[in-house]
């Protein structure tokens, strides 16, 4: 036995199983389904679909084949990947998880399903009684996950990759160089020398394949500094830049004290949190980034002789 869709949007039979027409219950005596020309789709009792062919992936590298009543058609297009029955694109931004269309699921999408349109269907409005819609009209669905969409997670990977992140540009007193020298016991200042989205954050770059777009934001939480004589300072945001008028004033976010004259290496690691959304779900990726500056301590007594 067949049940058959006849006068309806493949989206909707795809989707909306309420929406099924028989040769009995469909209102034109199925006189619609002979005038669209193969507007229909045929589902045989407890099989699959026919009529339409989703995306399949042969072996051996080559690219997916879609098709749709024999017409060979395009796997992705502006209305999103074909799905066998209709182009399914994620509705962007997606609509509060309080909405009907959800269906009282919290993962999963929703997207438009736009079906495919060709000589066989462009009818579809006149014969049903709306004149000038030229095709099966877009219906809003929720889904579990797009049909061969890509990972969420290499996706915002790559979105990652875009923000061409580095560690911070280190601003210390004192400075380095072979002429600069800092005294010990006296406050030593540390910060982010003019922060950049893509050295502190935040900062935001989307990564799109198959219809599918995630979205990634990245920002600094905290930075650690190694201040080579075996102690370590963490401070919350950028620091504040030390300037000649401060003098001795103890820095009032991000400082350090000296007790020993040497030659330190500073080691100052960012750590990132990168937050990405996407194809319905959400994830979050640790990052972090090492500079180094090299300073000198001396005593005051040497300094000053």
């Amino acid at each position: 036995m067949a049940l058959v869709f006849v006068g309806i949007p493949a989206a909707t039979a795809a989707f909306d199983a309420t929406a099924v027409f028989t040769a009995d219950s469909d209102p034109t005596g199925g006189a619609a389904a002979d005038k669209q020309g193969g507007v229909f789709l045929e589902i045989e009792a407890g099989g699959t679909a026919g009529g339409t062919t989703p995306v399949s992936k042969p072996s051996g590298g080559k690219k997916p084949v879609c098709s749709y009543e024999g017409e060979k058609i395009p796997c992705t297009s502006d209305d999103g990947v074909w799905d066998g029955a209709c182009y399914m694109k994620a509705v962007d931004p997606q609509p509060p998880k309080s909405e009907a269309v959800w269906q009282g699921n919290e993962n999963g999408l929703i997207v438009t399903c736009t079906p495919y349109c060709n000589e066989a269907n462009t009818d579809y409005g006149s014969q049903m009684g709306n004149p000038g819609v030229l095709c099966a009209v877009s219906v809003t669905r929720w889904v579990p996950a797009l049909p061969g969409a890509p990972d969420p997670a290499v996706l915002a990977q790559r979105a990652v990759s875009q923000m061409q992140l580095r560690g911070i540009d280190v601003g210390i007193v004192p400075e380095e160089g072979p002429d600069r020298v800092g005294i010990v016991g006296m406050p030593q200042w540390m910060w982010v020398n003019e922060p950049a989205p893509n050295t502190f954050g935040p900062i935001t770059r989307s990564a799109s394949a198959g219809g599918a777009t995630v979205t990634a934001t990245a920002k600094v939480d905290k930075v650690v500094w190694d201040m080579g004589d075996g102690t370590s300072v963490t401070c919350v945001g950028a620091g504040t830049p030390y300037e000649d008028r401060f003098d001795i004033m103890e820095s009032p976010d991000c400082g350090h004290r000296y007790t020993k004259q040497g030659k330190y290496e500073v080691t100052a690691t960012s750590y990132w949190t990168v937050e990405w959304e996407g194809i319905g779900q959400t994830g979050t990726i640790p990052l972090d980034f090492t500079s180094t500056a090299n300073i000198v301590m001396g005593e005051a007594q040497v300094i000053t002789q």
